[in-house]
């Protein structure tokens, strides 16, 4: 296989690992989350939630996927680019580490979505915490 052929496999194989990292996250967190939703939500508002929770899990997966330019060292032509297959391998991995990280990115900011309603929930309920 040509370094062009492993780069336009590739970069499509990993740009569906990275979605798949996405969904994989979101199936793992979903149970637990709508049981919070519709806890604290109305059944509308907890769907509500529970879709955006996966759409922005998996965007979140593939924006970090596509944050990863082939050309981040500078202005590289694509004959450069091509001509290393070491250096295809590296930004592979970088784009599953960087598809990674903005899950977890995600991940943090629901868990602050979730602790904010919580808070919220818990007041509503009447339950002071300095009693």
């Amino acid at each position: 296989m040509t370094n062009e052929h492993y780069l336009i496999v590739s970069y499509f194989l990993f740009a569906f690992v990275s979605l798949g990292l996405g969904v994989v996250a979101y199936r793992l967190l979903r149970t637990p989350f709508a049981v919070i939703a519709d806890a604290v939500a109305g059944k509308s508002s907890s769907a509500l939630l529970k879709r955006v929770l996966h759409l922005s899990i998996t965007t979140a997966a593939v924006l970090g996927f596509l944050s990863v330019s082939y050309t981040q060292h500078g202005c590289v032509n694509y004959e450069n680019v091509v001509k290393d297959r070491a250096y295809l391998v590296q930004l592979n991995r970088e784009q599953i580490q960087s598809a990674g990280n903005w899950i977890v990115y995600a991940v943090f900011a629901w868990c602050a979505v979730v602790v904010i309603c919580l808070v919220v929930w818990r007041n509503k309920q009447g339950v002071n915490p300095r009693e």
